[in-house]
């Protein structure tokens, strides 16, 4: 047999019918099949040992593959195909069968015979399952042959209890990244109790934190003229200056490098833990572009290290638990300051957050608060960084309540954490509509879901990032532009100066703008045109000339187009809806 067999092995995905209950006292209570949840694809394809998942899986779709054998020239010599099967579902495992049917049945059985596997009936909801499909030549042949065979994975949805939890990528919470203390500068490991009690412990401890249990890590800077705690000792808040959380170095799994993939919308976003950088081995991983509208040589359904640590070089970063604060505010006017320096800097639950300076004057102040610990003012790389593990197995796994606190009270809820409530448009007043950071319905505000999570990431205040488009005749950032370009590059992340309101092709990889993609137009109450994206409609205004620096996160009134993955811009200058976020980077 001198030319190679085309193979078409297609996946179906099958749900199940409706179910309907009569109950004699309340009537019909109708159960339907959630076909956005029912996610089931080709997550690799194996060809005589060599990775051809890039070339060979159907991009858009990600449930064909099409390939050509290797010629069979001897008796007995085989082609494989070895394929793995995502069940990204997290309500439904799946049922499968696979059967190849030959296009010319009498051909094929002269002189081929073609075996199908899958050693799993059942793929469970947030699992893989692997399978091979094996060509052997059983007959020689004296003259060319090329014939087509299409084998068919039928996927059929089952019912579930419950959401599983476990890990989709075989990670282990024993692959985190360990966090990076400095004793020295009262960089101290606590823990947090759900009241809110915080207790200093052993960066030792085993029982510290827990990622696969949705416990991340914290740590405390105290108060100048306080000493650092005993392991065991409870640490009274008046001691505490700033809060922060610890961001793990990841890889994780790319799904919309081109901004425009309708197929994979809000989903478990896959990472796995790793200190180690990705390189190119196609269609298994990428090296990270971190360029603006670079997607270098990554394909969707490939492994990235998130841009976000790459830049200080550590194993990960410390991000501010809660919107920075004015130290010593009396009201949010009061926190409401043009100017203002490292020593004004606050990050607690329950302050008033710094607004109303412009950006020049924020990255000072978080660049001077801790240089030995590198602090800086959060990049919109990092922002995604958070915003991406928090939709993970590791985090909440779903948007964020927003915070509508109109007084711009940082670790406030919304009080009902209900859609109808966010998308009313319902604002807080302090106390009417929206709850405290350590109460059941303030974890909901949480990237983990609970008290050790990030806050404020929806609504409260807009949050500048430093992220910005260079050279804008618009800019009122403060900065002149010789001065940025001087800066270290590690501090900013720099978008193309083509960039436009609707262009997130311009995105950098990872900053979770342009995969939240592709984008809806909508009017504002003024008419003008805005964007959100397919992530629970958030906001998606890019950057461009015009206003060339970032926001993220949302208003405290923005309902429904806030949240962790929502995003616009502004000139860089003061405003009194804008505040920003601290991160520590340090690497030793």
């Amino acid at each position: 047999m001198k030319k190679g067999i085309i193979i078409a092995l297609i996946l179906m995905t099958i749900g199940f019918a409706l179910v309907t209950a009569t109950l004699t006292i309340n009537g019909v209570i109708n159960l339907g099949f959630n076909k956005d949840d029912y996610d089931i694809y080709f997550s690799k394809a194996i060809i005589d040992g060599k990775d051809k998942s890039r070339e060979v899986i159907d991009e858009e779709t990600r449930k064909k593959i099409t390939y050509e054998t290797s010629e069979l020239k001897t008796i007995g010599e085989t082609s494989i195909l070895e394929f793995e099967v995502t069940n990204n579902s997290r309500q439904y495992d799946a049922t499968v069968e696979i059967e190849c049917v030959p296009k010319n049945q009498e051909k094929f059985n002269e002189y081929v015979t073609i075996k199908s596997e899958m050693p799993v009936d059942i793929i469970k909801a947030q699992s893989r399952a692997s399978g091979t499909v094996t060509v052997e030549l059983k007959k020689s042949s004296i003259e060319s042959i090329s014939e087509e065979f299409t084998c068919t994975i039928t996927a059929t949805a089952t019912e579930r209890d419950d959401n599983p939890e476990v890990l989709l990528a075989e990670n282990s919470c024993e692959n985190i990244p360990i966090p990076t203390l400095d004793e020295e500068n009262k960089l101290i490991p606590v823990t947090i109790n759900d009241n809110g009690e915080i207790t200093k412990v052993s960066k030792d401890n085993s029982d510290w934190y827990n990622y696969c249990e949705k416990r991340w890590a914290n740590a405390v800077i105290l108060n100048d003229e306080v000493e650092a705690s005993d392991d065991g000792e409870t640490i009274d808040m008046s001691k505490v200056e700033s809060m922060f959380v610890w961001i793990p170095k990841y890889k994780y799994r790319l799904w919309n490098v081109e901004t425009t993939n309708e197929n994979v919308g809000i989903h478990t976003i896959d990472i796995e833990f790793d200190t180690n950088d990705t390189t190119e081995n196609d269609g298994v991983s990428c090296k990270t572009p971190k360029v603006s509208g670079d997607i270098g040589e990554c394909s969707n359904g490939e492994y990235m290290t998130h841009p976000a640590f790459l830049a200080f070089g550590g194993n990960g970063f410390w991000i501010g638990k809660f919107e920075v604060g004015y130290k010593d505010a009396n009201s949010a006017e009061d926190a409401k300051k043009a100017t203002g320096a490292s020593t004004n800097i606050v990050v607690k639950p329950g302050l008033y957050s710094w607004r109303g300076a412009n950006v020049k004057t924020f990255f000072d102040a978080a660049k001077e608060y801790k240089n030995a610990l590198n602090s800086h003012m959060l990049k919109n790389t990092e922002w995604g960084a958070v915003a991406y593990l928090s939709h993970s197995i590791f985090g909440i796994n779903k948007e964020v309540t927003i915070n509508n606190n109109s007084l711009y009270k940082t670790g406030y809820a919304d009080l009902t954490d209900t859609d109808q409530n966010k998308l009313s448009g319902q604002i807080g007043d302090g106390a009417n509509f929206n709850t405290e950071w350590n109460t059941t319905n303030g974890f909901t505000a949480s990237t983990t879901g609970n008290i050790t999570g990030v806050y404020d990431m929806s609504g409260g205040a807009w949050e500048y990032v430093a992220a910005y488009v260079p050279e804008s005749s618009k800019d009122t950032s403060g900065f002149i532009t010789d001065e940025l370009k001087t800066l270290n590059a590690k501090y900013f992340d720099v978008y193309d100066n083509e960039s436009t309101m609707n262009g997130s092709t311009k995105m950098i990889l990872g900053d979770a703008t342009g995969e939240m993609g592709p984008f809806s137009n909508y009017q504002d109450g003024d008419g003008v045109n805005r964007y959100h994206n397919r992530w629970y409609a958030d906001s998606s205004n890019f950057v461009d000339p015009l206003y060339p620096w970032f926001i993220r996160g949302g208003y405290y009134s923005n309902g429904v187009i806030a949240g962790q993955f929502g995003f616009n811009r502004n000139t860089g200058a003061g405003n009194g809806g804008d505040g920003f976020r601290l991160a520590l980077a340090p690497t030793n």
